[in-house]
């Protein structure tokens, strides 16, 4: 007889005989045959077997063969067989027919009898399998006052369990309270991690791994959680239904990732689990399996839709900056292209200003100079000429061209020269010349006879005698305001608007 939920099936039929089964040997079948024809024994090893091969209409009619033997007033010789059969119907119940009351009623059955004749040697086994009934009930229902109840049975068979020295038995107590109870308080089995329990005791390392895995799940260390739960896989024991251990790991691992949201991850390690149960015929933790993927691909949609709320959020508020931004550098864009039309406008009205002084100047020459050591006819006549080289590109345009240069051109020296210029212009040379190149420039760039138009502002910059780019955007932004490349788009731009 095997009980499925672990351990305690292996303390069922002790009191079978090897002689039972050959005594069976040739027989009718009991589930076919009267059943009066066969012991108890008989009864108890053939219901067993047809357990085992889950044909469970059969087992339930011999179990139920050996409660009569009791029931009949038989000897006080065959309660012990009676409590397991009571014991092996509730299972029956249980694990084929998923009738929880009935498996209820005939474990508290087994339960009472084990008290009334004092059975200790059974009772621990009735007690494990009663607890794991209450537990699955009270997780399934979500039921506190189930699970409560299962606790107290379970506390009290580990007790029983250490009492005797029965380690195994007491394992396999703690790996049914303890599946899928993830705030089980440790500290009150820590006697599972005692040296005095031997390394040899079956499924000690699993469920020592299921104890550090709890106590790590609840620190909120799900990843060292999961690498002791992951190490269960490989120590499960094959000896008794090893499908069921692996279900369980399984599901440890999906909870793992499930308090770290990563549904999909507790979706894969469920459906894992729901394949098991389904090849392995545990059909009594399918249902349960299939609701909690149905939960975790809820929580999974969910996530992803807040996600993708969030992406479209994000993205409007993206948007939205870059409109906002898009019509503050609008904006910026007008101001400064009106400010740059401004300054361009006043640059064209200096140059025709400029050229209307150059030609009165021409006509009419007047002036008034202070503290200078030139006479005024001496100082006219220098003006003039000064004036006049000035006044032609192809003289200032020269790239050598210097103070020393004009004041020779100017029949003079470059002291006199020097104070004519400060004088009439109110500035140094070298200042003035960089001014008169900039405005020549500007002349170049709007040149309406199309002498320059074919220029790049490079080559007007070396047309005008500047050897250096950046020498020639710097004096034309201060001289202008504005780039050569501004003042020649607002040029262009004018111009195509006539």
């Amino acid at each position: 007889m095997t009980n499925v939920m672990k351990h305690p099936a292996r303390y069922i039929l002790l009191l079978t005989l090897a002689a039972v089964s050959l005594g069976m040997q040739g027989a009718d079948s009991p589930a076919t045959d009267s059943p009066d024809r066969y012991t108890a024994e008989q009864l108890m090893e053939q219901g067993r077997t047809y357990f085992e091969q889950r044909k469970a209409d059969e087992a339930l009619r011999c179990f139920t063969a050996v409660t009569k033997h009791y029931e009949n007033g038989d000897s006080i010789g065959k309660t012990k067989l009676t409590i397991r059969a009571l014991n092996n119907i509730a299972c029956v119940y249980k694990y084929f027919y998923y009738d929880y009351i009935k498996a209820y009623d005939y474990f508290t059955k087994a339960y009472r009898l084990c008290e009334a004749t004092g059975d200790e040697e059974f009772l621990p086994i009735v007690m494990v399998n009663l607890g794991d009934l209450l537990n699955d009930y009270g997780i399934n229902s979500s039921s506190q006052v189930m699970s409560q109840q299962a606790q107290e049975i379970f506390d009290k068979c580990m007790e029983h369990a250490a009492a005797s020295g029965n380690w195994e038995l007491m394992v396999t107590a703690f790996f049914n309270l303890s599946n899928q109870n993830y705030t089980l308080d440790l500290k009150r089995y820590e006697r599972l991690l005692d040296s005095q329990i031997p390394d040899s005791t079956p499924d000690l390392e699993y469920v020592r791994l299921q104890y550090r895995g709890l106590e790590q799940l609840q620190q909120g260390n799900y990843a060292r959680a999961r690498e002791y739960f992951m190490r269960q896989l490989p120590a499960v024991s094959a000896r008794w239904e090893p499908e069921r251990d692996t279900l369980a790991t399984y599901m440890n691992i999906a909870y793992t990732y499930r308090m770290e949201g990563d549904y999909r991850r507790e979706t894969l390690y469920l459906d894992s689990a729901l394949q098991l149960a389904v090849a392995s015929n545990v059909s009594d933790q399918a249902a349960g399996i299939r609701h909690q993927i149905t939960e975790a691909q809820a929580h999974e949609l969910s996530e992803r839709q807040l996600i993708q709320q969030m992406a479209i959020l994000f993205i409007g508020i993206v948007l939205l900056i870059v409109i906002g931004s898009a019509i503050l550098l609008w904006r910026k864009n007008r101001q400064l292209s009106s400010r740059n039309r401004s300054l361009y406008e006043k640059n064209r009205q200096l140059l025709y200003a400029e050229q209307q002084e150059q030609q009165l100047r021409k006509e009419y020459e007047t002036g008034k100079y202070s503290r200078s050591s030139l006479n005024d006819e001496h100082r006219s006549t220098l003006l003039s000429r000064i004036q006049d080289l000035l006044s032609d590109p192809e003289v200032f345009c020269q790239p050598d061209y210097t103070l020393a240069k004009l004041a020779k051109m100017a029949d003079s020296n470059t002291t006199y020269v020097s104070q004519a210029v400060n004088q009439r212009y109110g500035t140094a040379f070298s200042n003035l010349l960089a001014s008169l190149r900039i405005k020549e420039a500007c002349r170049r760039m709007v040149d309406e006879q199309g002498h320059y138009s074919q220029l790049t502002i490079e080559a007007i910059a070396t047309s005008v005698g500047f050897k250096s780019r950046t020498a020639f955007i710097n004096a034309f932004k201060r001289e202008v305001g504005l780039t050569p490349s501004e003042y020649l788009r607002i040029a262009q731009s004018q111009k195509n608007e006539l």
